[in-house]
């Protein structure tokens, strides 16, 4: 393939697509006439194969946007004629609950470690804990309120980031 000068990056993307296009619209063109015919088995080996296909493409995908990923200097960028490109990595925590439960109970319960128990601070308590718990579909603490209360999540969790992926917003 001859890659036209950097400025043509378009040009790239259309030479290194053409072939898979054409491909579909063909695809396309047998599944239309598989319809006609009424031929759903022969078009279900071609879903199957499809997805096959539809597999590697977005494993390249993948490939691509963490290439872009790496390569960008900054975590936004402009390409004129396609749009901003934004940089975004996923990320996860693995959390010490057992731990930063005893921590946000003791330190609310107890601020100032004299033994002594009192209402306010129960109910500070279930306030705290209704903010921060996952009492949603997700198993995650709540970050922001556990900042909110001075605690230090990195000290309870670990993050872990996954795959970077690139956004493209015209």
């Amino acid at each position: 393939m001859n890659l036209p000068i950097k400025a043509n990056g378009g040009l790239v993307a259309r030479d290194a697509t053409q072939s898979i296009q054409q491909d579909i619209m063909k695809a396309d063109d047998l599944r239309a006439a598989l319809v006609k015919e009424g031929d759903w088995q022969s078009l279900t080996w071609i879903v199957n194969e499809i997805r096959k296909v539809k597999a590697d493409l977005d494993a390249l995908v993948r490939e691509c946007e963490e290439n872009v990923a790496a390569m960008m200097p900054n975590k936004k960028e402009t390409i004129d004629g396609l749009g901003v490109i934004e940089r975004r990595t996923t990320s996860s925590r693995k959390w010490d609950s057992e731990g930063l439960l005893r921590h946000l109970v003791r330190s609310t319960l107890d601020p100032e470690g004299t033994g002594e128990l009192h209402y306010e601070n129960v109910l500070a308590l279930i306030d705290k804990l209704k903010a921060a718990l996952p009492l949603t579909g997700s198993l995650g603490w709540r970050v922001t309120p556990l900042k909110e209360n001075g605690i230090d999540v990195d000290k309870w969790s670990e993050t872990t980031y996954g795959r970077s992926n690139i956004q493209i917003i015209n």
